[in-house]
């Protein structure tokens, strides 16, 4: 059982501000500053390319890029946010229960995430960008976020769909150009007060990344949008089932029919949340955090953390009470601290517990035929 640093970032002010203090942030910690700084730039053309799409469609991270850059003395074409090298394939478990599904009638998003806390930033941000819904959620390559709720209630959780799409080893070439996962979720969290207004502001988003992205809002509402090899496919969930999941394969049948397969243990995952979902009538906030206290295969967390396949954070949003419940590192060996959104974190320990296990090939038994909705 080995133990790490995990961190929490407060950040707020003006988007130059902020990424200055990242940068300051940064100089402190010699691995973040080799994992975030690249010996080779960025080519002019895609460099401009990504900050005309991120000017459009996240304004303000290109003046936060440009703070932290500053700060670190360095050019920002030498950041590898502007590359996606950095993104490193993982697997994810969301679901949206709805009021009419849950027992004191709120609205909440279970999600865990599973990595490996070598390449995880294994850092919660609270978020208060001038002009912007302030959000909490965790962070991707320093400035992108992989999921989070914000300030108006309105929650993102994003799960890849089949192979993630980027440049390192055993990934997925990108057949499209668009803006990755982080800079997506990050957009939405920062631009939009529901998932009706999110789901318009991706219309015309060029996207490059697989993904079911599952958006949820306190008035009770919920959408699952999935992308793959630049096909879109967006579904509002049904009020009267009351809940909207998602793992690492395709559900609807135009997109999982461009899948040459899936892991079974992405069907487990789903599996294990629908049949929960199902066999009750109604959901209660203990029985989604139950889902997270048993390990894989009888529950969602796992710890296959030397094959990129743990669980480096295990969350539940409260979108009524905006509150966020979250492990670092799995809740079976973790403490679950509690924040409300934009709020600073205090009293937590920040060492996280590490315990690996390994599942055996069948982990990566792929099954031929895609399951759809």
């Amino acid at each position: 059982m080995n133990s790490m640093q995990t961190y929490f970032s407060w950040l707020e002010g003006s988007s130059y501000e902020i990424g200055s203090r990242q940068g300051d942030e940064v100089k402190k910690n010699e691995d973040a500053m080799q994992a975030i700084l690249s010996s080779m730039p960025v080519g002019e053309t895609k460099l401009n390319e990504m900050r005309q799409l991120m000017n459009q469609y996240c304004p303000g991270l290109n003046e936060e890029l440009q703070g932290f850059a500053d700060a670190l003395g360095v050019k920002p074409r030498f950041l590898a946010f502007f590359d996606e090298a950095l993104l490193q394939p993982g697997g994810c478990s969301i679901g949206a229960v709805l009021p009419t599904k849950t027992n004191d009638r709120k609205t909440y998003v279970l999600r865990n995430y599973d990595l490996s806390p070598v390449i995880s930033d294994m850092r919660l941000c609270s978020t208060k960008v001038k002009g912007k819904y302030s959000h909490t959620g965790f962070s991707v390559s320093c400035f992108g976020r992989s999921e989070g709720l914000n300030e108006k209630g309105f929650c993102v959780a994003f799960a890849s769909c089949g192979i993630p799409i980027g440049n390192h080893p055993g990934m997925k070439k990108p057949v499209v150009k668009g803006l990755q996962f982080m800079v997506i979720v990050r957009a939405l969290l920062e631009n939009c007060k529901d998932v009706e207004e999110a789901i318009t502001y991706l219309e015309d988003m060029p996207i490059g990344a697989n993904m079911n992205l599952l958006l949820a809002d306190a008035k009770g509402n919920a959408a699952l949008i999935a992308t793959y090899d630049g096909e879109k496919a967006v579904e509002r969930a049904d009020h009267k089932a009351g809940f909207m999941i998602a793992t690492n394969h395709a559900l609807f049948p135009h997109i999982s029919r461009r899948e040459s397969g899936m892991l079974e243990q992405s069907s487990i995952r789903y599996n294990l949340m629908n049949d929960m979902f199902t066999s009750n009538d109604f959901i209660s906030k203990n029985d989604l955090r139950n889902l997270t206290l048993k390990e894989y295969p009888e529950g969602l967390t796992v710890h296959n953390y030397r094959q990129n396949f743990g669980t480096v954070h295990s969350i539940l949003f409260d979108l009524d009470a905006r509150q966020v419940e979250f492990s670092f590192g799995s809740p079976i060996y973790n403490k679950v601290n509690r924040l409300t959104v934009g709020e600073e974190l205090s009293d937590c320990d920040l060492q996280v517990v590490i315990e690996n296990r390994d599942y055996g090939p069948d982990f990566w038994r792929a099954i031929n035929k895609p399951i759809c909705r």
